[in-house]
């Protein structure tokens, strides 16, 4: 643990961390399974009511409003959440957490093809934050505290504390055993808050038995790796030149124009293809089973593109899972895998190379799909990390969901 100018005895170090550990738990988990609950109603009521659709450029223009007018520190999200982490200078505000909650569910009730980790890392960081406030914490111990709320936000979120652990020092680029320790902790107990205290479920996506390894099946891996890494790439490259453009033209009415216009071409678009509006969790059961349709990949990362430049919130990485798996599946029939396994390795490697994540993919895969994944995972994935580091010379811009300096 990092010292203090004037360090506080062991006894009162260790009551200090304790309390901040258990009461990020309890309110990470409680707070978690109240989003899981949300996005339940959300997607059952959007599914019931298709024309909500016809909704999004309201919700999508009473956004813009909120974020610049109500909560301005909140509005650039985990870009804002992440540069306190590198550089903690001010408690994040109280607001981030409601702010973020309550506009994701909204977008989702309108079916907007966004995700939920954005919120879940948000939701995390900004609740854990306010403990600070109850002592005098060292820049090293915010951070600390901070890190301890990603790692518990995404736990109580996606159910799988050891990839949350392991995400919350591959996000801020850092590998570091003292923090990851306390992450860890935090990351079990928000899930088992979540999950025995509050009434949390997850999809349980294991093999019903274990992945038999043979030499073609890695190199059939590490080929879908290939393409993995160049659609993870091409994914946040599509979404950030394209709000770069947009940033060129800097009028007041300008991110209501855009949030608007584009919730509109949306709606039309995605009325004849309800099946990759919101988290479109059905598509992944559908490729975990069968080879999917080519095209169903390609209209979800082209919707999910669509509505984050737009700036809708929520985040990518669900989504991501979505086109991955599609993509793993419709790819399965070239290679010596079945279909569930190249689903599988889509589902964790597209988000782990978009976000530059790569050991976080891996964790994913074994809590997610069972260790005997690992393998596969780790062939596939450290070619998907290899493509995307290549190509990431190709031209300026950002080359990872949280990569504030690829900027």
């Amino acid at each position: 643990m990092p010292e203090l100018a004037q360090p506080p005895s062991l006894p009162r170090l260790l009551g200090r961390w304790g309390f901040l550990l258990v009461a990020c738990s309890l309110a990470l988990g409680a707070a978690g399974s109240a989003f899981l609950g949300g996005l339940s109603w959300a997607g059952a009521t959007f599914a019931a009511h298709p024309w909500l659709l016809w909704t999004l450029p309201f919700i999508g223009a009473a956004t813009v409003w909120a974020y610049g007018r109500v909560g301005r520190r909140c509005a650039d999200g985990t870009t804002t959440l992440l540069s306190e982490i590198k550089d903690p200078q001010e408690t994040l505000p109280a607001s981030m957490a409601p702010m973020i909650f309550g506009f994701t569910l909204f977008s989702h009730l309108g079916g907007a093809s966004v995700g939920r980790e954005g919120t879940a890392l948000q939701m995390g960081g900004a609740i854990a934050d306010q403990f600070s406030r109850l002592f005098t914490l060292s820049k090293e111990e915010r951070r600390t505290l901070l890190l301890c709320g990603v790692s518990g936000g995404f736990a109580a979120v996606f159910g799988t504390p050891l990839a949350a652990a392991v995400f919350a020092l591959e996000f801020i680029r850092r590998a570091e055993f003292g923090r990851f320790a306390l992450c860890l902790v935090t990351a079990f107990g928000a899930d088992w808050v979540g999950q025995h205290l509050f009434g949390a479920t997850h999809a349980n996506y294991r093999f019903p038995a274990a992945v038999a390894l043979t030499t073609s099946g890695l190199l059939s891996a590490a080929a879908l790796g290939l393409a993995f890494g160049l659609i993870g790439w091409l994914f946040v490259r599509t979404v950030d030149q394209s709000k770069r453009q947009l940033a060129q033209f800097e009028r007041p009415w300008m991110p209501y124009a855009t949030i608007v216009v584009l919730s509109l071409a949306f709606a039309a678009l995605a009325a004849s293809h309800l099946e990759v509006t919101g988290l479109s969790l059905g598509l992944i059961d559908s490729a975990l089973r069968q080879a999917t349709a080519a095209d169903a990949f390609a209209w979800k990362f082209a919707l999910t593109a669509l509505c984050l430049i737009a700036g809708f919130r929520g985040g990518e990485v669900t989504p991501l899972f979505v086109i991955g798996a599609c993509l793993g599946s419709t790819l399965a029939g070239f290679t010596s895998l079945p279909v569930a396994i190249a689903a599988a390795l889509g589902l964790t490697t597209l988000f782990a190379s978009a976000g530059a994540v790569p050991l976080t993919g891996l964790f994913l895969a074994l809590e997610l799909f069972g260790p005997s994944l690992a393998p596969y995972a780790a062939a596939c994935g450290l070619t998907a990390w290899l493509v995307a580091r290549g190509v990431s010379k190709l031209g300026a811009g950002r080359n990872s969901l949280y990569a504030n300096s690829d900027r």
